[in-house]
């Protein structure tokens, strides 16, 4: 169900703009630790919230979800973009529909609930990494992710709370409640607001390298990294750093066919190009500054041969913005440039 529909379970928490209203909806408050080498990567404990606590968290979480609107005509609407794994769109929220290749992703998503279901209370909330909000609403379950821990105190810096004029430390941890929703999810959609924090919760640096991974084996065993000089080892070697994981990792089955079937194809137009390098210094400048964002290509490819050629001491780069089809040409001026997505994301979370 599209999210902008009037059905949708986040519509109809939105419309409940009433107290009468807002008593139909249920919320539960739990804390969240990762538990990564045990049975279970999630363990969860229900919070006890007195009534105007939660009242009060209703109003905040009606609020947070009005925000991620935008006006359209007479209406407010969502505005979603599928999600990516090397940029944030501002202003949108990113989509993730939970899919059978996302295997590591259904097992955690699947193991949080089930931890939300089989809550422990022995867990101390100082040892949480997380909180959600489960919000219950006609049949619906709307699960509000939060990535943040309790604020504790340290040996440099003590919490304080004031009481009859005089200031006393705080015994107990403190949860910090409210403000904007990091992602919300519904069935198997994972609507994103902040996508570090996304990542995070669910530790998707694993199914970043799991894709790395898989991609990198489709373009090495392609036939123009069967030479030699492709070194294809050591061009492995070098993707596997973090800084390339996300590219790589984004690569669609569409981009690595499309690399196949049109390789030769694209090295007969990079030679072509070369051929008409003039012969005057100054305007071979301007036309090597034309054509930019292709020129290093020919530091990699052997054009009459159709192949890869990789030293060991060059960088991916060049090929890797290749591979992912992020070279673009300006219709008007014809200049090459590199695709450039807006507010990147950093590599490393």
């Amino acid at each position: 169900m599209n999210i902008n529909h009037a059905e949708h379970p986040v519509q109809l928490l939105i419309a409940c703009d009433t107290e009468e209203k807002q008593s139909q909806i249920d919320l539960k408050l739990f804390v969240v630790r990762k538990e990564k080498e045990a049975d279970h990567y999630y363990r969860s404990k229900v919070i006890t919230l007195a009534e105007e606590v939660t009242s009060w968290l209703k109003d905040q979480l009606i609020r947070s979800f009005k925000s991620f609107q935008q006006p359209e005509g007479d209406e407010s609407k969502f505005a979603v973009s599928d999600y990516h794994l090397e940029v944030q769109k501002n202003e949108q929220l990113a989509k993730l529909v939970i899919q059978e290749q996302h295997s590591t992703l259904n097992a955690r998503k699947n193991g949080l609930l089930h931890a939300l279901t089989e809550t422990d209370q022995s867990i101390e909330e100082r040892d949480t990494h997380f909180q959600i909000i489960r919000l219950d609403i006609e049949q619906h379950k709307v699960y509000c992710c939060f990535y943040r821990k309790p604020k504790v105190g340290t040996k440099k810096r003590r919490l304080a709370i004031k009481d009859s004029n005089v200031f006393h430390f705080v015994s107990d941890d403190l949860l910090e409640l409210g403000g904007k929703i990091d992602f919300f999810i519904f069935n198997n959609e994972i609507y994103i607001s902040n996508l570090l924090s996304f990542e995070n919760m669910f530790d998707y640096r694993d199914h970043i390298n799991e894709a790395r991974d898989y991609n990198l084996h489709q373009i090495v065993n392609l036939p123009f990294f069967a030479a030699e000089e492709s070194n294809k080892d050591i061009f492995e070697q070098h993707c596997k750093q973090h800084v390339y994981s996300r590219s790589l990792a984004q690569l669609s089955a569409d981009n690595i066919a499309a690399l196949e079937d049109n390789f030769e194809e694209r090295c007969d137009e990079l030679k072509l190009i070369r051929k008409r390098l003039p012969r005057n210094a100054q305007k071979a400048e301007e036309y090597r500054k034309k054509y930019a964002a292709i020129w290093d290509l020919y530091s990699f490819l052997d054009l009459e041969h159709y192949k890869i050629k990789y030293e060991p001491d060059q960088k991916p780069t060049t090929l890797i913005h290749f591979f992912a089809d992020k070279i673009k040409q300006s219709f008007l001026t014809k200049n090459f440039s590199i695709a450039v997505d807006i507010d990147p994301l950093e590599n490393d979370s």
